[in-house]
Parts: C-alpha cells; structure tokens; sequence
C-alpha cells in the first residue's frame, strides 16, 4: 500500500494590518487510511499556525492534534476521503 503524499502549492504571502507577514500554502493530500489517525508530513519551512482542511467527496475529517514543525495530523473517519487539501497559514 503507498503511502501519504503531500504536494505543497506555495499561494500567497500577506501581511495582518499590523504588518507582520502570513505565508499560505495549499497541501494536495492523498493515501489516508480511513478509520484511523494519520500524520501528514507537511513539508514547510515553518509549523502551521492556522489550517483549514478539504477532504474529498466523503468527507470525515478531523485534526487530531494541532500541527507541529513536521506535520499535521489529521483523523479520517470510518469510510471517509482518504484525499484532499488543506489551505495552511504558516
């Protein structure tokens, strides 16, 4: 069985009105495994301080933990998306 991938689309670079800067990323995410907790390597220079995820079709997703420097973590419930994105801020 193959396992996570994840391909990292570099999007935008903001700033608050208080000038400190936002950087976003979508993440494709694909090879879940239904019915259980998964840990996503995500691949970016920086932890995820913010992250708003889109499973596939059957949906099902939660966050298992807040992310850290190397990954997020997210459960998919029993016959949920094994694919999706996340739109991260980071």
């Amino acid at each position: 069985m193959p396992g996570i991938t994840v391909a990292p689309h570099y999007c935008y670079l903001m700033q608050t009105l208080q000038g400190v800067p936002i950087r976003q990323a979508r993440l494709v995410i694909s090879g879940l495994t239904a019915g259980a907790a998964n840990s996503v390597p995500h691949g970016l220079p920086a932890t995820p301080v913010s992250i708003a995820y889109n499973p596939g079709a059957s949906g099902l997703w939660g966050e298992t933990q807040p992310p850290d420097a190397t990954n997020v973590y997210i459960t998919v419930g029993a016959g949920g998306a094994t694919s999706g994105s996340a739109l991260v801020n980071y």
